[in-house]
């Protein structure tokens, strides 16, 4: 024995010398009083053995076993580098390039050890090694299916692995290798988003917390995740293994078509149960050290974008034409009214008549909304686009909104914000606009456009009104007459639960 390199729940590892091979290699020797155990000896020999079989480059290699009175050990490849567990605590989140290369290798180790009937049990960032010869590792395979079942008191044992547990792991119900695909993504979040899907106070409620309780998306606790790579990690995390990856090489093949910027066919299975939880994970300034070489990985992250309608106005030139020169021509119709009604109403004044003109105002009308686009400049542009429509449905009860973002109520810590905006069909003065909506304590800037709306805050130019701590129900804003064929919602500030929903918009000119 040379000297140790780490101690964990189950083993103390050493670096060692091979006498006869004249080679260096790792020796896990077990902790005594799992040693002294017959039962998980008699477990640990057994699968110790079935994981030496297994032969992948990211497999750490088995070479031999060593049995002695109150002395358990595995002789096995010798690592040079760090852990996924070191890295993490160091960095605290890595970048989609090397999350996904670190999920293709470890999906490959696990197929094969899946197709030899071997399942882990027990991924975790601890058991995966990256090494200084641009290889991701995969570690302690059977250790774990030696630890499972013992009954065993262990102080610890639990630390850092609650978090990674499957549902039918926290059960106790059957695995397979869709286990370790849920551990994966688990795996994949952490270090996606700077923290794993449940956090609780204890590891036991940590546990639990999966079975009742859906992961938020990753894209609302970083900003910049591509959404084909989210929807990848979340299908991985699907509550039951069948709604899961069918094997860890379908995993791979969806990990890879996303990076590449397909969109995989994934139907959604998780529902977006709102949790609880103030913890924000700031966009990296720059980019961390890649892992280098992946098979089958470009180097460079391809277009990741899902296809989203154009948010502009649907009329065509032509379907342009005829309501401007009909607006054109109303306008000249009224502006020449005016200026007659204006000179009566002078001469009258000025000649002193006994009957003089009615002033009125005229109330201003509803108008009528052509469309409702979700606005996200910052971000992927995904902002439950396929419900912005509700906001002028007329349908007080169906409504749009933000995606839930758990910054407490602080989106500009995250990107400037989000919004909605509808579009008339022409240029109006406009004077009221009418939100209903169902969140209290958020707020938002106005802003009007007489052009067709840009695809950057800044081509809207100033905002027109602010409004701060809105309540629940409806609320006006004026508009002032601004003359408009377009109205954003800017969202600055969230409500108490993370977004913002709102039902209906309504616009007066």
């Amino acid at each position: 024995m040379l000297h140790p390199i780490a101690t964990g729940g189950m083993a103390q590892v050493w670096e060692a010398e091979d006498e006869v091979l004249a080679r260096s290699v790792a020796v896990k020797l077990l902790h005594t009083h799992l040693a002294s155990d017959a039962a998980f000896v008699e477990r640990f020999r057994h699968e110790a053995i079935a994981a030496a079989r297994l032969s992948h480059p990211s497999i750490v290699s088995i070479y031999d076993t060593v049995s002695e009175p109150d002395l358990e050990a595995i002789v096995m490849e010798l690592v040079r580098g760090t852990t996924l567990r070191k890295r993490l605590d160091e960095q605290h989140v890595l970048e989609t390039p090397e999350v996904v290369a670190i999920g293709v290798q470890v999906a490959d180790a696990l197929d094969t050890a899946h197709r030899a009937h071997v399942v882990h049990r027990d991924i975790k960032p601890a058991n995966i090694l990256l090494s200084t010869d641009e290889r991701v590792l995969v570690a302690d395979f059977g250790i774990a299916k030696a630890f499972e079942g013992a009954d065993l008191t262990v102080d610890g044992a639990m630390i850092g692995t609650a978090k990674y547990l499957a549902p039918e792991q926290v059960e106790g119900g059957p695995v397979d290798g869709r286990t370790d695909l849920y551990s994966l993504g688990v795996v994949l979040y952490e270090a996606l988003c700077g923290r794993p899907p449940f956090l609780a106070d204890t590891d036991t409620a940590t546990a639990i917390a999966r079975l009742h309780q859906a992961p938020l998306r990753p894209r609302q606790l970083r900003a910049g995740i591509p959404r084909p790579i989210e929807d990848v990690v979340l299908r991985a995390l699907a509550r039951h293994p069948a709604d899961r990856f069918a094997d860890a090489a379908e995993f791979r093949a969806s990990l890879l078509a996303a990076f590449q910027g397909q969109v995989p066919d994934l139907p959604p299975v998780i529902d977006q149960t709102t949790i609880t939880d103030p913890t924000v994970v700031p966009r990296s300034a720059t980019p961390p050290a890649g892992i280098g070489r992946v098979r089958g990985v470009p180097a460079t992250v391809g277009a990741a974008a899902e296809a989203e309608p154009t948010p502009s106005f649907r009329e065509t030139e032509r379907g342009w034409l005829l309501p401007t020169l009909l607006i054109v021509l109303v306008a000249v119709a009224l502006g020449v009214a005016g200026v007659l009604f204006g000179q009566t109403d002078a001469a009258h004044r000025l000649f002193g008549s006994s009957t003089p003109t009615p002033t009125t105002v005229a109330a201003p009308v509803a108008l009528k909304l052509t469309s409702a686009v979700p606005f996200d400049p910052d971000g992927d542009g995904v902002e439950d686009n396929g419900e912005a429509a509700n906001v002028i449905d007329g349908k007080p009860t169906t409504t749009w909104h933000t995606e839930t973002y758990q910054v407490g109520g602080e989106i500009t810590r995250l990107k400037p914000g989000v919004g909605i905006y509808v579009t008339l069909a022409g240029v109006h003065a406009l004077h009221t606009l009418s939100i209903t909506s169902p969140s209290s304590g958020w707020s938002a800037s106005i802003y009007v456009t007489a052009q067709r709306p840009g695809t950057t805050l800044a081509s809207w130019g100033k905002p027109v009104a602010t409004k701060a701590a809105i309540q629940a129900g409806r609320t006006d804003v004026s508009l002032g007459n601004t003359n408009g064929q377009a109205v954003l919602v800017w969202i600055t500030r969230l409500a108490t639960d993370g977004q913002v929903q709102i039902a209906e918009l309504g616009v007066t000119g």
